[in-house]
């Protein structure tokens, strides 16, 4: 239940966040990807810095994989941001949404974690939502 709840906060702030960076994303895509960026170091700083391991007490697998994740997810968020400066945020966040289904396809392939009928059909509505919302936008 404690990920269900956490994954809620998780939306509830994506959500809010990523209706202030089509405002700022209106005026300039880059200028909100900048500031997320900056925010994002001081914070991990402020709230991270010393808990972490030395870097070199890490697996290289590990540190390859957190560098290919941070790239992804860079390249993403730019991504969206460009979306939400050329297109109506009513269209482009929900089409980005379809981000968690592909996440839990690649985690069943590759990590072997199993789903339930109800996540099943989860992701069939976001896919089937991502098709109603492709036709005519």
């Amino acid at each position: 239940m404690d990920g269900v709840f956490i994954g809620l906060i998780v939306a509830v702030l994506y959500g809010v966040g990523t209706f202030f960076a089509k405002v700022v994303s209106n005026e300039d895509p880059y200028l909100q990807w900048i500031i997320v960026n900056i925010v994002g170091i001081f914070l991990c700083v402020i709230l991270f810095g010393g808990k972490c391991r030395n870097l070199l007490d890490y697996p290289n697998k590990i540190l390859i994989y957190g560098v290919i994740a941070a790239i992804l997810v860079i390249i993403g968020t730019l991504a969206l941001y460009y979306g939400l400066n050329k297109g109506k945020a009513s269209i482009v966040v929900p089409l980005s949404s379809i981000g968690p289904a592909i996440t839990t396809i690649l985690a069943v392939i590759f990590l072997k974690e199993h789903l339930t009928y109800p996540q099943i059909a989860g992701i069939a509505m976001i896919l089937s939502g991502v098709i109603v919302l492709s036709i005519n936008s």
